[in-house]
């Protein structure tokens, strides 16, 4: 588990598969799997993060971390603000798959109308 900060957002690849920690995460997506993705974000994950939605501020520190059949990351995002008083399970309820591989974040309840 790699943790996001306010210095660092990290991201989940397999270069060389798929190598998905489905038994936590269920299936993968098939952007997951796709030689495109697999390739673009080791080398321009900024530029494929905005193609999810997500801007990375410019003074954020992003870190790729290549999953192996040995080894699988999944990131624990960052705590959203308007969270502070939220119990384990509100918590839980927040963090969606696209967050735990990096390609998003945890909405703030704040911003939820």
């Amino acid at each position: 588990m790699v943790e996001n900060t306010p210095a660092v957002h990290n991201v989940v690849v397999c270069t060389l598969c798929s190598c998905y920690p489905w038994s936590v995460l269920g299936l993968p997506p098939s952007w997951y799997k796709s030689s495109e993705y697999r390739a673009r974000m080791v080398i321009e994950p900024r530029a494929v993060l905005a193609e999810f939605g997500l801007e990375i501020a410019d003074d954020k520190e992003v870190v790729v971390w290549d999953s192996t059949a040995e080894t699988r990351y999944m990131v624990l995002p960052e705590r959203p603000a308007g969270t502070e008083r939220l119990d384990e399970e509100e918590l839980v309820a927040l963090v969606t798959r696209d967050s735990m591989v990096g390609v998003a974040t945890v909405a703030s309840p704040l911003a939820v109308p």
